[in-house]
């Protein structure tokens, strides 16, 4: 790296460590339902919403109330985008004819699932509606699901009885009092950094040459704060972040970056304020030392030149994308084909692990089942009862644990041999079938069952067969996983708290230790065969 290099990375992680505090803070409140800063005039808003639809905010959820709630809420969001893709071309703002019944489904299902897979060029193929009420919508919907089950999580392991509180009322007050004024603050930076926002379909400019060119443009300030801040990643534009009008220059680079980072960074932090500083800030350093040796994995082998936007170079191309994978944000400001080997494959490290630090929400809860299974481990060499937080971790939970962490490889696995059984691998990819077309249908069903979005097949995957299976694979990769921590969740909050000790202390250098080994052998041992057979083939 370069003394400019350096700069940019500590800049970001500094920036995004920085707002994670205040953000952690903040959040720390909410779950607790501490008093906020404008408690008042945030708690008016507030009850008016829960009026409007009809809301007891007193009322306290079963984990089965809470999962119910979020799956209800998240249908009725899906089916709302579903039908303005498809009659888009009845709608104003610039209509377009409307999408297949397939690839409506596999967007809507990408959205609401804060994957945003996209198998569509949105600036071709959606209209301005589409994109800014449909789309943006769902990015606000996804991201504060992803946040209230996370705060329900949390608050299990607070004390005895607390509840994991109403799902209809965290969503709201993420969604509000979060989420809403941070994405329009920074729309406005990215405004004045010069990302677009109007109304207009195109404008016509001149070129060199003395002719006119048209050149697509739309509200893409506001979609853009909102995707990098919600762990979303669907572009406006099919180059995504790559294009000039998403992602300007280097200073835009970098505060996506930290966009990126500074919500799944707020909730160690709040754990921290909740649970005890020690264990929250070992959590936090386990991410970052993760996520350091992923952005070291890319840094080792220089990728491009091909692939590469240069005004970001291979330095700011890989910082992003680590970042953005890393998240499972799926953003990209560089064709995946650019990218280096070991690049790609810190990348899949990100994916495969799914908390370091993860989507928002998601990637907290996942950390702590990983924390689960290394306490239950430790427990087993030890000979003594997993404890944590005061409780006994029973075998139930270390069932339960274990299926979230099984999904996974099993939603990547299943699908990649259909795929290539069914020949629609071949005839998308071509025969024969190499160590390269592997890794791109093996990327694209990783990214689907992460929540990701990122992926090499593009609209090549506008298929019946791609929309549908990864559609699936979306909904239960994040729904299954969820379902699962939640009732791990409502198990804990009726359990007894008593002074015991715990296999090992959840705090401290050794903890840091212990954990970062275990996530990394159980990944390890899960996906090896997958990455032998694809980038490591390559």
């Amino acid at each position: 790296m370069t003394y400019v290099d350096t700069i940019i990375l500590l800049t970001a992680i500094a920036g995004s460590i920085g707002l994670a505090i205040i953000f952690g803070r903040y959040m720390a409140r909410m779950i607790v339902y501490e008093k906020r800063p404008l408690e008042k005039t945030l708690g008016r808003i507030e009850d008016g919403f829960y009026k409007i639809i009809g809301v007891d905010k007193y009322e306290q959820m079963t984990w089965k109330q809470y999962f119910l709630a979020l799956v209800i809420t998240n249908v009725i969001a899906a089916g709302f985008l579903m039908g303005i893709l498809l009659y888009q071309n009845s709608l104003p703002l610039s209509p377009k004819p409307g999408l297949s019944l397939d690839l409506a489904f596999n967007t809507a299902a990408s959205f609401v699932t804060n994957t945003d897979l996209q198998h569509y060029v949105g600036d071709q193929q959606l209209s301005i509606f589409s994109q800014m009420i449909g789309l943006v919508f769902l990015m606000f919907v996804a991201p504060a699901s992803g946040i209230a089950s996370c705060f329900a999580f949390i608050r299990a392991f607070i004390r005895k009885e607390f509840g994991l509180g109403n799902f209809y009322v965290d969503f709201t007050r993420i969604i509000l009092t979060l989420l809403l004024p941070v994405a329009f603050l920074s729309a406005l930076l990215l405004l004045l950094l010069g990302v677009p926002q109007t109304l207009d379909s195109s404008i016509t400019v001149g070129t060199l040459q003395g002719g006119n060119q048209t050149i697509t443009i739309g509200p893409v300030a506001s979609l853009e704060s909102i995707k990098e801040l919600g762990s979303n990643g669907g572009g406006f534009f099919g180059a995504n972040s790559a294009h000039p009008f998403e992602n300007p220059n280097g200073l835009s680079n970098v505060f996506e970056v930290i966009l990126m980072l500074v919500i799944p960074f707020s909730l160690p932090i709040a754990y921290a304020h909740l649970l005890g500083r020690g264990r929250g800030i070992s959590i936090l350093v386990v991410m970052l030392i993760s996520f350091g040796l992923m952005l070291a994995m890319g840094l080792i082998q220089s990728s491009g030149p091909s692939g590469l936007e240069t005004r970001f170079g291979s330095f700011g191309s890989t910082l992003f994308m680590e970042s953005s994978l890393a998240t499972n944000t799926g953003a990209a400001n560089v064709a995946l084909s650019g990218m280096s080997s070991n690049a790609i494959i810190g990348g899949y490290l990100g994916m495969f692990v799914q908390a370091i630090p993860g989507a928002d929400g998601t990637g907290m809860m996942t950390m702590i089942i990983f924390i689960i299974l290394t306490l239950f481990i430790v427990g087993l060499m030890v000979g003594k009862i997993p404890e944590f937080m005061s409780m006994k971790i029973n075998p139930r939970d270390v069932r339960l644990a274990a299926f979230v962490f099984l999904i996974h490889p099993a939603l990547i696995l299943i699908p990649t041999v259909i795929a290539y059984t069914s020949d629609n691998a071949q005839n998308t990819l071509g025969t024969p079938t190499t160590p390269a077309t592997f890794n791109q249908v093996l990327y694209e069903y990783t990214s689907a069952s992460a929540n990701n979005g990122s992926d090499y097949l593009g609209t090549s995957a506008n298929t019946p067969f791609w929309n549908w299976s990864t559609a699936w694979i979306m909904i239960i990769g994040r729904y299954a996983p969820i379902g699962l921590m939640l009732a791990i969740a409502g198990s804990f909050t009726t359990r007894d708290r008593k002074e015991v000790v715990e296999p090992i202390k959840t705090s401290g250098p050794l903890f840091v230790g212990v954990l970062s080994v275990m996530v990394f052998i159980l990944t390890a041992l899960t996906f090896f065969p997958f990455l032998a057979m694809g980038p490591f083939s390559m």
